[in-house]
């Protein structure tokens, strides 16, 4: 890519920002300047915040259809710059949207399974009995996640639409993989900050509050934003990137209805250390995946000129 087109895509994906910023932060600070209340009483979004939430989420889509509009870029479908929504299931491409929906089970259940093991007696048999009557629905639960992750995908996709679809292929250009997952994770982590400073994923009691929350925050975008990434390079398509992501908002995991959070104690009482330790299996995978991909593309590098002598 000559400077020209770098340039171009620097601008194009400025405008993107601009746009999607523009209009989710709008739509957050109207809501926290309107004083009323982000969460319930029992820590649960609010239907107003909810509402709020929703339309954020839509709104990197927006981003990008308003921006392609400006920069003339077009709305193809499939193919090099395009909007990525196609789906190939073609030579082991389906493999990729199984994982989809089977990575977020395992990371959110290993995750929960590292707090049962750091603090044994936040397991508790009966928990379950707060959320549903019978137990043998928490053993359908992830099935049930992978299910309304699918269905309720649009959600996920209006975010994978704009992130995936549009940032990830301009920064990758620009930077290069390795640095544009951890640029675009933070941008992405950025973007959900007044959703942090309102109580959005760890509420505001904890230490810090709000810029432990903001640092926790762009730590885990740009670890499942490598995840993310994987699967919407490996298919051409967004469609795995927006089940993962909705499949992950419903955190699918059978282990959460055994932890009762009223027993934790000392430092796993505060919400950015709980975090931390539920997600150090997703940033495990995340390393592995890129270790792996990065190797098999220098391999693929030196193959290269090899090849072109023979």
């Amino acid at each position: 890519m000559d400077k020209t087109e770098k340039r171009t895509e620097l601008k194009n994906l400025l405008i993107f920002f601009a746009v999607t910023f523009g209009v989710s932060w709008g739509m957050f600070f109207a809501f926290l300047l309107s004083g009323k209340p982000f969460l319930n009483e029992d820590g649960s979004l609010g239907n107003m915040a909810d509402l709020i939430c929703t339309l954020g989420m839509l709104s990197p889509a927006a981003g990008v259809i308003i921006t392609r509009h400006f920069t003339k870029e077009g709305y193809k479908l499939t193919g090099e710059n395009s909007l990525m929504l196609g789906i190939d299931l073609k030579n082991g491409r389906f493999v990729f949207y199984i994982l989809a929906l089977l990575i977020p089970w395992l990371y959110t259940e290993l995750g929960n399974l590292m707090s049962v093991i750091i603090q044994p007696e936040c397991f508790d048999k009966q928990f379950f009995r707060t959320a549903v009557d019978d137990v043998r629905t928490v053993y359908f639960y992830p099935v049930m996640a992978f299910v309304s992750g699918v269905y309720f995908s649009i959600g996920g996709l209006g975010e994978e639409l704009g992130w995936r679809g549009y940032m990830m292929p301009k920064l990758i250009k620009l930077c290069g993989l390795p640095k544009a997952v951890v640029i675009g994770g933070i941008i992405w982590g950025m973007w959900h900050w007044p959703l942090t400073y309102a109580g959005h994923n760890f509420g505001t009691q904890y230490r810090g509050y709000p810029f432990t929350g903001f640092a926790a925050m762009a730590v885990l975008t740009v670890f499942l934003g490598i995840i993310l990434t994987y699967v919407t390079i490996k298919t051409g398509s967004v469609w795995p990137a927006a089940f993962l992501h909705a499949v992950n908002n419903t955190s699918p995991s059978i282990l959460q209805f055994f932890i009762n959070p009223e027993k934790r104690t000392g430092a796993l009482t505060d919400h950015i250390v709980s975090f931390i330790v539920y997600s150090i299996p997703m940033a495990v995978i995340a390393v592995i995946i890129m270790t792996v991909y990065c190797i098999k593309d220098r391999k693929n590098s030196v193959a290269k000129p090899v090849e072109s002598l023979t």
